[in-house]
């Protein structure tokens, strides 16, 4: 059964999918995909087509931290049979630099797609070019990968996953690893809750995707993106505008209107719309799909300004090393935009610089960097 709310602009289809076993998931992302009028031609033989995965670090997939593997391989073999070269591509947090095979393979990429004549790639094996972005709140230029541009079509592929500096992170957040690591190292330093938001819309708007499939089977909520609570979802979400397909899904899982900053100002610079009366809806019944995310712990939405600098020292989330854990591979001290880790035996952070963007738990490899918050900050 299709439910439909009143054609609008733009078109995003909602289905549900419980498992990641192939024929049913292979069965959701085609019928996803032939709800969107928009989408209607967008696979032709002869196109390269980049499938942009959310490769924040390679975890196993049951962690809910990546792309699931089988939902990339349902896609790509949707592409593989229209005739198109098919190139995935991420830029995780922290990687060895020409080791790509290795990094996906890490994921199960490699593994999953075996039979599938696809390339892989780091988003930095061409370089980057500077885009001027026309609507910026930050940066009047970003410097976009050029295989984005490269490509014929980019089929962006986010994970439904809670975020500690953004509230969410989906489609529109996802397009950050398409960002040069200096530059990405320059808007982690802004370290606002408002401007690493405005940051991330510019980001998308250098390079938005033309088409987006979000893996919302298997999730994370609480502090993701990647040590939150890994739970069932289980629904498969597709559209031509990314910011569309965000704002849809924040709703299902029970975000108010402008509470994703990254959504409201993507929205507002003119690169997808957020507007309800906008937006067809298409696929299952919503009232089957909705559910609550627990909200991820921040300060970065609103310190209370009365407490002062004083305050800080007693009211903070922060990151803490777990030093049974750390293996010492130096990953956080790489990505640190402040300088504030120093790797010996283990990790070790210095709080006078830390700037609190937990760019560090996210490249860990072994999660031996975990989100701590002080007894005040929970009341507060």
């Amino acid at each position: 059964m299709c439910y439909s709310i009143r054609a609008m602009a733009t078109t995003v289809s909602v289905l549900k999918c419980s498992r990641y076993e192939l024929p049913e998931l292979r069965q959701a992302v085609r019928r996803a995909l032939e709800l969107l009028p928009e989408a209607g031609g967008l696979l032709q033989g002869g196109k390269t087509v980049l499938l942009k995965v959310n490769l924040v670090t390679p975890r196993p997939a049951e962690k809910a931290v990546c792309t699931h593997p089988a939902l990339l391989r349902g896609v790509a073999e949707l592409a593989a049979e229209a005739g198109c070269k098919i190139v995935i591509a991420d830029q995780p947090t922290y990687n060895l630099t020409g080791q790509a095979a290795h990094i996906f393979g890490q994921a199960g990429y490699v593994e999953a797609l075996k039979g599938i004549d696809v390339e892989f790639a780091l988003l930095s094996l061409a370089g980057f070019s500077r885009v001027e972005v026309p609507r910026h709140h930050h940066w009047q230029f970003i410097q976009s990968a050029n295989l984005l541009r490269e490509a014929d079509l980019v089929i962006n592929l986010p994970k439904a996953k809670t975020h500690v500096q953004t509230v969410y992170t989906g489609a529109v957040k996802n397009m950050v690893g398409g960002l040069a690591p200096r530059q990405r190292i320059e808007v982690h330093v802004l370290a606002t809750f408002a401007a690493l938001s405005g940051s991330i819309a510019d980001i998308y708007g250098a390079f938005v995707p033309h088409l987006n499939i979000l893996d919302g089977i298997l999730v994370m909520d609480g502090p993701g993106p990647t040590q939150g609570r890994v739970r069932e979802w289980g629904v498969v979400a597709a559209s031509t505008d990314g910011v569309a397909l965000d704002a849809v899904t924040e709703d299902f899982i029970g975000f108010k209107p402008g509470e994703v900053l990254t959504t409201s100002l993507a929205a507002e610079a003119g690169w997808g719309t957020a507007a309800p009366n906008q937006i067809a809806i298409v696929g299952d019944n919503p009232d089957d799909l909705r559910t609550s995310f627990a909200r991820p712990p921040s300060l970065m939405r609103g310190f209370p300004p009365w407490l002062g600098r004083l305050g800080r020292r007693f009211v903070y989330i922060r990151p803490r090393v777990r030093r049974e854990r750390c293996i010492a591979c130096g990953g956080c001290a790489q990505v640190c935009p402040a300088g504030a880790i120093v790797v010996e035996d283990y990790a070790v952070i210095d709080y006078q610089k830390c700037i609190e963007c937990f760019c560090c738990t996210e490249a860990c490899p072994q999660d031996a960097i975990e989100v701590r918050r002080s007894l005040l900050s929970r009341i507060v």
